[in-house]
Order: C-alpha cells, then structure tokens, then sequence
C-alpha cells in the first residue's frame, strides 16, 4: 500500500527510537547470546509501538496495517534479526489473535498488559518431529470440572523460555468419550488456547547453540496435566486451525518486509564494499560478474518490495490473501539469502570471520527459511490454491 506523509513520520520516528533503545547495545546482544526481553518490551510498549494496529479500546492505537509495515521494514533495517524475530510475535501474530478471538477477561489480562510491554508472549503452534505441518499437532486440552487439562509438547518456540503466556495450539476433547484416546485429532478439533507459563505443569527450557538470531530467546515448551481456565480458550471450540491461518497471513507478509528490507541493507552494504575494493588494478564494481549479480538482486528486490506492497494493501482491504503473502515471504526470505551470499562473497575471508556484521547476516539469513512457514511448507500451500489476485 501507498505510505503517506504520516507514515513517513512515523518511520523517522521509529527508527530513532531503534537507533536510542536497540542500536547501542545489539552486538552485546547477539555477543552474549541473550536479549533483555522484558526490558526491551517495556521500553517500546511505553513508546506507544507493540499496538500500532489494535483496537483503542485493547489499548492499541487503531492505526492502519501500512504502519505495521513501516514497523517491519525498520526492525528489518537493524544489523542483526533477533530484534525482529522476537517482536514479529508479539505485535503481528498474538496480539492481534488475541484482540480478534480473546473474550473480555483476556483482553483485560493478557492483551493490554502485553501492548504496554508488560507481558511477553508466544505462538506454541509447532512440535518435536511436527514443523510446520499442523496436521501432526499431538498436544491435547481435554475438558473436565476443573477446565481444561493441557498435556504435551511444543518445540522451536519464539520467546519460548522467556514469555509470560502462550497461544497453545491443541485438540480441544471431551472427557468421558472416545475423543479421549491417545491419538491426533483432525483439523476441525483444534482450538487455541491462553497458557499462562507459570502455572503448574509448565516446563521452559531455552534452546542454546543456534546458528544465528544468537539473542532472540527460542525454547521448548512441555505441558504435564496444565489446568487452564475454560475462559482462556481463543474463539469457539475448533477453531484454531482458521483463526492461525489469518493470523498466518499477516505473519508471513510482515516478515516478507522484514526479509526485504534485510536484503536492501545488505544489498548496499555489498555495493558500498565492492566500490571500495581493489582487484585487479580496478574496483571489485567495476567487473562484470559482480556487477552484473548486483543488478540482478537489485531487479529481484524492487519486485518483490512491490509485491509485498501489494499485500499489505489486501489486508488492509480485509481481502484474502493467505497465497500472496505466503509468496511473497517465500521469496523475499530466499532474495535475502541470495543477498548475505553476495554480501560475504565480496567481502572475502573478512566477511567468513566470526562475530562480524557480514557473517552474522549470513547466519540470520538462514532462519527464514524456517520461520514463519517453511519454504516446502509454503510451496505446497502455493500449489494447492488456484491462482487469483496479484
């Protein structure tokens, strides 16, 4: 969608508040392994930043989706990704999740808390052996007199060992009937459900050693006879599978800005360098197989800028477009992997050192084809819908 002289503003503003609150301490950061969330949330929640899109009334701003985009575009500009990752969730899966499907009580307890930064919250969606295929979702919330009692596992999570709640993806059964049974559920049987991670029975444990996003918490979350309140469930009982999906939808495309403007910054990086650079008796610009490869990624860029852009204006029509931004995530996260190979090519065995800004993106780079839908994942969805729209 076309940003106006409002958006513009915003962004200037945005981005100083990154540059104050993110810039100076990232590579500390990403050096030690670990993100002060609850910190970083807080201070971005008192700057009005994690609501942009909610409703008022949930604390949020009510402003329109192009300055969700605005807002990805300026987390994808920082030098490493972790900021982004970590925020992605919080601002443009669960909250507006919860703002859409959460009933009174929810909104008041975990909504608004979390828009001021109070709450850190995560998407428990994916499980051991599982990824992105929903279909194979084992964790079970069986009703009984007491709520619902949650057991399972989920695995790869976002902010997993750090959030104050999660959406739990599960198969929502009735105690007393064969639904019970040991074994998974159809898509029509999941639900969503609220878990508060300091209740009984809730086990974090943060993943250590990953390859890059190095700060951005990631964790596993197991739940052993949870007993969840019946008011937290999200939205009407089997419902979890459609709710994520349009949820899913605003995801992918605020991570294919992300991933774009990721690949921009390093798109210049890699000119910036290669116009400084000597080989041969002649700036490394100046050959053809650099040059050339720069032009190509730079004509891949404006189109997929364009794209992404065009999906922004589908949600903001409130128009289908679960294919489009699956698309557009697909490629904009694979241009952004192209670009971090280039960036480090040219850079030479400067660029292959650890703990520099040209292998760190590089290894953020990576993540992407993971995160948000994996590419297979996207593919298939790409495959099984007919062609329509942008």
């Amino acid at each position: 969608m076309r940003l106006d002289r409002h958006h513009e503003l915003f962004q200037k503003s945005v981005r100083a508040v990154l540059e104050r609150l993110v810039m100076p301490e990232l590579d500390d950061w990403e050096e030690a392994a670990h993100m002060p969330t609850h910190q970083l949330y807080r201070s971005l929640g008192e700057e009005g930043l994690l609501g942009l899109t909610l409703p008022v009334g949930d604390g949020g701003l009510g402003l329109d989706i192009g300055y969700a985009h605005v807002w990805a575009r300026e987390l994808g500009r920082l030098p490493a990704g972790s900021p982004a990752m970590s925020l992605s969730v919080q601002t443009d899966i669960v909250l507006p999740l919860l703002a859409e499907e959460g009933g009174a009580d929810v909104r008041a307890t975990y909504l608004r808390p979390a828009v001021r930064g109070e709450l850190v919250a995560a998407l428990a969606a994916t499980e051991p052996g599982g990824g992105s295929d929903l279909a194979a979702v084992r964790t079970t919330a069986l009703r009984s007199s007491k709520g619902l009692r949650l057991n399972g596992e989920k695995a790869f999570i976002t902010n997993g060992s750090v959030a104050d709640f999660a959406v739990v993806l599960c198969h929502l059964r009735e105690a007393g009937t064969d639904q019970d049974a040991n074994r998974p559920g159809g898509l029509d049987s999941l639900a969503l459900l609220l878990v508060p991670t300091n209740l009984p029975g809730v086990y974090q444990e943060r993943y250590t050693g990953k390859l890059g996003n190095r700060a951005c918490d990631h964790g596993r979350l197991t739940f052993t006879d949870v007993v969840v309140p019946e008011e937290n469930l999200l939205g009407r009982p089997g419902s979890g599978y459609e709710a994520l999906t349009r949820v899913f939808t605003r995801e992918r495309t605020f991570l294919a800005a992300v991933c774009a403007a990721r690949a921009e910054t390093m798109l210049d990086r890699a000119a910036a360098h290669a116009r400084g650079r000597a080989v041969l008796g002649r700036p490394l610009l100046e050959h053809q197989a650099i040059s050339f490869r720069l032009a190509e990624l730079d004509a891949e860029l404006a189109l997929v800028q364009q794209y992404t852009e065009a999906v922004f204006h589908l949600l903001d029509e409130s128009a289908a477009a679960l294919r489009q931004a699956s698309i557009a995530k697909l490629r904009a996260s694979r241009l952004e992997r192209e670009v971090a190979d280039l960036l480090l090519q040219v850079h030479g065995g400067e660029g292959y050192l650890n703990g520099g800004p040209v292998e760190r993106a590089y290894r953020d780079a990576r993540a992407y084809g993971l995160a948000g839908g994996a590419d297979e994942a996207l593919l298939h969805l790409i495959a099984g819908h007919p062609r329509t729209g942008i």
